[in-house]
């Protein structure tokens, strides 16, 4: 005791130190539960600080339970991705993880006509041109999405551009969100069915390798773990991550994860097309509440972003040209907590979406609005109408009215109910979590 009598500081050093690993162990034995709560109504420096608490629970927590933390410190740049050998154990991944289930997803298609698969093979064929640069170019641009001047999505260098969709490219079963909560509440109140969702409230990039949340026969599961489970699956994956990490990560330790993440993505999902979502602005109220998490600070962190896809030759979607008003604020009547959209204003993110689809292979071509496969391209661009024609498309034609007449009518349909259900708020759908998991960003997101 003489000796700490002498360093009094670092008496009180080993006394906290040991307190902190107590709390950790009670932590992980669930004998105690964290407190996730902060007030958005606060100044958010409180919430910084609630972030580096979480920080070092999180790690006590990691230590305890013998959990292996990635260090996203070093630089990291697009590399081939090579899973642990527990991965590989557990789930039997190989080197040409996904190849072979892609080419067996696809669901066994019914008997068709002659014509019918004549269609289909027409447009296979002609998406593969349009994709290889081989299509007439009218063709290309009479579909091709025009974006506006404000807008700076990218559709990487694998893809000639983005296209406008209708429902069947996200709800056939081979599409993923990944994220957030912002991104959790689209999926489930975009009104797009079939969709996996793989977000959760304050979940961060930096815990998709190490966080056991995802329910699945084999017990909770990292997001990495499943992705090695669903090994070719997925032809379309969304990810939003990046406001809940403000609070602890500088900006190249979060574009390393955020590479680590891509490239695992990558090597389980080769078919998939991946979009990184930017990081949706907040309300002016919320801007002008903290040095840290502010509309600034989003659009340094969105520019980072874009470089990040580029750099991993994937699509980069700017929502806020679609969402932020022209002052880059998200508008108030779109949120009740300047952050999280209410569910009746989802359909502007979603109709973004469907305006910025890539053509990853000849099926996506048949969710090309007004896409019509049977016309040739002398027809487009003469305006001429196939309905006269003697060659019996006109019965193609007419199913494809009395199809787009039920797809707008089904549209109808999915406004009116979120008309009826207008006053459901993103707070109210996502309760708070009391279970002592550390959540980065101790519930803004």
């Amino acid at each position: 005791m003489g000796f700490f009598k002498k360093c009094p500081f670092l008496f009180m050093l080993v006394v906290i130190s040991a307190g902190l690993f107590i709390y950790g162990l009670l932590l992980s034995a669930r004998v105690i539960k964290a407190s996730n709560t902060v007030n958005l109504n606060s100044d958010y420096e409180t919430f910084g600080v609630a972030t580096a608490m979480q920080d070092i629970k999180a790690r006590l927590s990691n230590f305890v339970e013998g959990i292996n933390e990635r260090d996203y410190s070093v630089d990291y740049m697009p590399t081939e991705y090579v899973p642990d050998e527990d991965i590989v154990n557990t789930f039997g991944v190989e080197a040409t993880a996904g190849s072979e289930e892609a080419d067996t997803s696809e669901p066994e298609k019914s008997e068709q006509d002659e014509k019918d698969a004549a269609a289909a093979a027409k447009r296979a064929e002609r998406s593969e041109k349009m994709r290889n640069g081989e299509a007439d170019e009218f063709l290309k641009e009479a579909f091709k999405t025009k974006l506006a001047d404000n807008d700076q999505s990218t559709p990487g260098d694998s893809y000639d551009g983005f296209y406008p969709v209708g429902d069947g490219y996200f709800t056939g079963g081979d599409t993923v969100i990944i994220g957030d909560s912002r991104q959790q509440g689209f999926g489930m109140y975009s009104g797009l069915e079939g969709i996996v969702s793989y977000a959760q409230k304050s979940y961060g990039v930096h815990q998709v390798f190490t966080k056991r949340w995802i329910d699945s026969p084999y017990g909770k599961l990292t997001l990495e773990e499943a992705m090695a489970l669903n090994q070719g699956k997925f032809r379309k994956i969304y990810i939003m991550f990046g406001l809940n990490e403000m609070g602890w990560a500088d900006e190249e330790t979060f574009d390393n994860a955020y590479y680590q993440l891509i490239d695992m993505l990558k090597y389980y999902q080769p078919n998939a097309v991946i979009y990184v979502e930017s990081v949706i602005n907040v309300t002016r109220a919320k801007d002008q509440e903290s040095s840290i998490f502010n509309n600034e600070n989003i659009n340094n962190r969105n520019a980072a972003l874009k470089i990040v896809a580029e750099k991993e030759h994937v699509a980069y979607l700017d929502l806020n040209s679609a969402l932020a008003d022209e002052e880059g604020y998200l508008p108030d009547y779109f949120t009740s907590d300047g952050i999280h959209l209410m569910q009746k204003y989802m359909y502007s993110w979603v109709d973004f979406l469907k305006d910025h689809a890539v053509l990853s292979s000849g099926s996506d071509t048949q969710y090309v609005t007004g896409y019509t496969p049977e016309k040739d391209v002398s027809d487009i661009k003469n305006g001429e109408s196939t309905d006269d024609e003697e060659d019996g498309d006109d019965g193609e034609d007419e199913s494809e009215d009395e199809a787009e007449d039920e797809s707008e009518a089904a549209e109808t349909d999915d406004n009116s109910g979120e008309e009826k259900s207008n006053n459901i708020e993103m707070s109210d759908i996502i309760p708070e979590k009391t279970d002592g998991d550390w959540e980065t960003g101790g519930g803004i997101n």
